[in-house]
């Protein structure tokens, strides 16, 4: 039997079936093992008919030693427009506590509030995180590990800035009044 363009689901499933079992592709076991391909005993449950389903065992090779699984980000997470060096910071920082939920990368045409001057985050130079409960050992980590750039947090604010550049340590800086 031929599965064409009108033939039924069932039919086409039997016919996947029939042509795996018949091509050694399979190794079926359980119940119906001992029946020949196309003869299934299984019993029926219904008036309606019903096809017994083999429960086959797809033959693979073994499997490969296990990879670390890469690291993975969403897509749109703001990393892509980081230069080099801001990304490598921020990679260095996750290596050493585990992923950072991103606040803020890129912003083109950024100024610094207050001042006017452009900021970092206009070139893709700075990072806005949050680290949750491991802030302060974070900021302890960048005060003694971070010297090609900035760390600085905000008073009222729960998130940490990083950036690279000139050295800095900025803790509390502003706040919200």
């Amino acid at each position: 039997m031929e599965a064409g363009p009108t033939a039924s689901a069932s039919t086409i499933a039997r016919t996947i079936v029939t042509t795996m079992m018949t091509s050694g592709a399979f190794v079926a076991s359980g119940a119906n093992a001992s029946a020949p391909p196309g003869r299934d005993r299984a019993p029926r449950r219904s008036a309606k008919r019903q096809i017994a389903k083999p429960e086959l065992q797809l033959l693979a090779p073994a499997p490969q030693a296990a990879q670390p699984a890469p690291q993975r980000h969403a897509k749109n997470d703001g990393r892509g427009c980081l230069r080099p060096a801001a990304r490598d910071l921020l990679e260095r920082i996750e290596a050493q506590f585990g992923p950072m939920q991103i606040i803020s990368t890129c912003r083109p045409g950024a100024r610094i509030a207050g001042s006017g001057r452009i900021s970092k985050h206009a070139s893709g130079e700075a990072i806005d995180f949050n680290a949750g409960r491991r802030k302060g050992d974070v900021v302890r980590w960048l005060i003694t590990n971070h010297k090609s750039g900035g760390t600085m947090t905000y008073a009222g604010m729960s998130h940490i800035h990083v950036d690279v550049g000139y050295h800095f340590v900025a803790l509390n800086s502003g706040g919200r009044r």
